[in-house]
């Protein structure tokens, strides 16, 4: 046992540290071959089989468009999202509806329907001085830009009377957006 012993000392000097790191990986990666590659061989086999047993499918054919008809077809599904003129009645009441519900007291409004030759939008101001607290003002702000999502606030105007009222008069400027065809 001595001799073995010594010998493996003389190959170690002979070999110095990194040898013997040189020995201890390709150790380490038969180890690993052994215990980790080999046993999935069978499973790779296995695979490879099921995917030979099976038909071949053809993948589905994608149009290719080119720029300018992506950017069409973009452009005319987001215009599709606003509302028609027809509908421009529907997004009124819902205006008044939720002014009304936020205790707001509204005054007489001006309305003006803007056209742009190019675009395919017009817009309808609506102008409303209303009388309330600055919350029931803020509430029916935030009611309005989340429930009527082609609708914009443009202005806002406000009037305070005296400090102890709480009251103020606003002059509040929307915007609904519409589409000029159908």
């Amino acid at each position: 046992m001595d001799a073995m012993t010594s010998k493996i000392r003389r190959l170690a000097r002979r070999l110095g540290p990194a040898g013997l790191s040189g020995i201890v990986l390709l150790a380490a990666t038969l180890v690993f071959l052994l215990a980790g590659v080999l046993p999935l061989r069978g499973e790779i086999d296995s695979l490879r089989m099921e995917l030979a047993e099976r038909p071949l499918q053809p993948l589905p054919v994608v149009p290719i468009l080119p720029p300018d008809q992506i950017l069409a077809k973009e452009l005319a599904l987001f215009q599709a999202r606003f509302p028609t003129v027809d509908e421009l009645s529907d997004g009124l009441d819902a205006l008044f509806i939720l002014a009304r519900d936020n205790g707001l007291e509204l005054n007489k409004g001006e309305y003006a329907l803007v056209e742009k030759t190019a675009g395919a939008l017009r817009r309808f101001e609506v102008t409303l001085p209303v009388t309330g607290t600055y919350s029931q003002i803020h509430g029916l702000i935030l009611e309005v830009l989340e429930k009527l999502p082609s609708t914009a606030l443009a202005d806002i105007a406000l009037e305070r009377g005296k400090v102890g009222e709480g009251q103020a008069a606003v002059i509040l400027r929307f915007v609904f957006f519409v589409r000029k065809r159908a």
